[in-house]
């Protein structure tokens, strides 16, 4: 039986699953070297962890007929081209997906990795069913994809979704797309950090607690605990999520808002405030129509949407 290759590509790892019958029967997660982030690495990178998660599911590399990609970056989907990614500064009209099948020997298509992740939901997650719905992914930074009229929107140049950048404070944090105020820099494992940067929280020890990568966690912790200082910034979190959810409701009138990420698993914390605020913000029965539920696939999510958009290559 043939089986198709997903991959979820990210800024310091990369994931390769196989699914078989729609069902995931292998994952191979690998650490990026920093030698695998130029163009030629990454490709010899990529086409060796597909063949590895092949191998670990028992099933001989001939079998795999498609590969496709979620990866971070500005994609031109039909032409399988990275246009730039910050995570990877050197690619610059990168074409990917040609270059990977002409290394692997399987026919690749590429995708943003947040639409990716959308896809999985819908078609495996907790999109099915919902019809029109927007997926917000909350880790280091935010990511969106829309699903709209039963397929990802991608709009005319293939980028749509970037609802991390839509401004919810005018004046705020700056950001590294060279807005001020976007929703990435509240909304995030990034505005976590500008808040507590911010109000110093640590003292002399800020700094280093800000880059500590568990920071979130620990906020998090102490949040749950009962600690009022830590539990108003999971606040403004919910706070300035629910302004980008407003605007994005308002705009499509969509039945379902689905949150993904590593931080969507702080909705104990956040969810209150989020709740509270949406009610404010717009039209009634434009608010209340919609659902904010969590994610079912959390990590293999990208792996199994990339596997869900190779497989229409064999349809």
């Amino acid at each position: 039986m043939s089986v198709i290759v997903g991959i979820d590509l990210g800024a310091t790892r990369v994931k390769a699953g196989v699914m078989q019958a729609g069902r995931v029967v292998a994952v191979r997660a690998e650490n990026l070297l920093p030698e695998d982030k130029s163009e030629r690495g990454i490709v010899q990178r990529l086409a060796q962890a597909a063949r590895a998660a092949v191998e670990d599911a028992g099933i001989p590399w001939d079998s795999a007929r498609a590969i496709g990609i979620g990866a971070p970056g500005a994609i031109r989907m039909a032409q399988g081209i990275v246009t730039l990614s910050p995570n990877f500064p050197e690619w610059r009209e990168f074409p990917l997906a040609d270059r990977l099948a002409e290394r692997a020997g399987r026919p690749v298509v590429l995708d943003n990795d947040a639409n990716v992740i959308t896809l999985g939901e819908a078609v495996h997650g907790a999109g099915r069913g919902a019809g029109d719905f927007v997926c917000f992914t909350l880790g280091s930074g935010v990511g969106s994809g829309l699903f709209v009229g039963g397929d990802v929107y991608r709009g005319a140049d293939g980028m749509a979704g970037e609802l991390g950048h839509l401004t919810v404070e005018p004046e705020g944090f700056p950001c590294n797309c060279g807005n001020r105020g976007c929703l990435e820099q509240y909304a995030s494992a990034a505005g976590l950090r500008n808040m507590v940067r911010r109000d110093r929280l640590f003292g002399d020890m800020t700094e280093a607690a800000a880059q500590d990568p568990d920071l979130p966690q620990r906020l998090y912790e102490a949040a749950r605990n009962g600690d009022a200082r830590t539990q108003g910034y999971w606040d403004e979190f919910g706070y300035r999520l629910a302004i980008a959810v407003s605007a994005v409701l308002h705009a499509l009138n969509c039945r379902a808002i689905v949150l993904q990420g590593g931080l969507a698993r702080a909705m104990p914390a956040f969810m209150p405030r989020l709740e509270a605020e949406l009610p404010k913000r717009g039209y009634p029965a434009i608010m209340s129509s919609a659902r904010i539920v969590p994610c079912e696939l959390w990590e293999e999510a990208g792996v199994i949407g990339a596997a869900a958009l190779a497989a229409r290559l064999q349809a």
